[in-house]
Parts: C-alpha cells; sequence; structure tokens
C-alpha cells in the first residue's frame, strides 16, 4: 500500500495549489469560432450528399473521402485550429452521410 501514501501526498500538494490560488494566474486560451464556415445550409448537404453517393456507388476503395468533400478555398484561409475543427465536421457529416447512403440503398433492395 505504498502507492496509496503517494496519491495521498499529491492529492494533498493538488488542494494546497488549489487553496493558495495557483491556478488563477495561468493563461486561458481561447478556441476562435469557425461556426461561419463549418456550418453548413440545407443546399450544401445535398451537393455533399450526391458527391458521397457517387463515391460509394463506385466499386473503388476511397481512401480520402473527407478530401474529397472539403472547399479547399475555405480551407486555405482558415488558421491551424480552424482546419482541425473544419476536417472534424466534414469527418461528422460524412458519417452522417454516408448512413443515409446504406440506409436508403437497403430500403431501395428491400422494395
Amino acid at each position: 500500500m505504498k502507492n496509496d501514501g503517494e496519491l495521498k501526498k499529491l492529492a494533498q500538494s493538488a488542494k494546497n495549489r488549489m487553496k493558495t490560488g495557483y491556478w488563477q494566474g495561468t493563461k486561458t486560451y481561447v478556441i476562435p469560432s469557425v461556426r461561419e464556415e463549418a456550418t453548413l445550409s440545407y443546399s450544401m448537404e445535398e451537393e455533399m450528399y450526391a458527391k458521397v453517393r457517387e463515391m460509394l456507388s463506385e466499386n473503388e476503395c476511397v481512401i480520402d473521402p473527407i478530401g474529397r468533400l472539403m472547399d479547399q478555398k475555405i480551407y486555405d484561409r482558415m488558421s491551424p485550429t480552424a482546419r482541425t475543427k473544419y476536417v472534424l465536421e466534414l469527418s461528422k457529416v460524412y458519417v452522417r452521410l454516408k448512413e443515409r447512403f446504406y440506409r436508403e440503398k437497403s430500403r431501395r433492395e428491400f422494395q
């Protein structure tokens, strides 16, 4: 139970730092919002769905689906943080559209 003693010491040390306001002087970083550029209108999402449908309908292995959906002009204007967020948002959209494609495909097969 040697680790329990060390854990208690570390916890006490952290508690003391909080009491003395150690963390009050640290800087906080605000991540800029890219909502304006990352949000998709209905028509943009439908255009992307058409691209996703085309990609998945072909019998080839798609290596870069996010790169194919990405608007390079928007991407080039963004900061590195905004680029990361844009790619993550696109990946969420791609997953949603891919699921939609397979749902619609399975419905067509059952009809």
